[in-house]
């Protein structure tokens, strides 16, 4: 898509939010939701949540 349409309309598709749940289309992406469907607050939580789950972070206690 970025090769056949200007920045800032790619900019604007990736800000828009179709579906008025208050996510963004980038947003929608990011947290694997339906960008065509509304969702509810708490599905964004639980989201939001998985996407936390999937970076797991590092264990800062070393065993010599």
């Amino acid at each position: 898509m970025a090769q056949i349409a200007p920045a800032d309309v790619i900019a604007r598709v990736l800000e828009s939010d179709a579906d008025g749940d208050g996510l963004t289309l980038a947003e929608e992406l990011k947290l694997g939701t339906k960008a065509t469907q509304y969702d509810t607050p708490a599905q964004i939580a639980v989201a939001r949540q998985r996407q936390f789950q999937a970076f797991p972070s590092r264990n800062s206690e070393f065993e010599l």
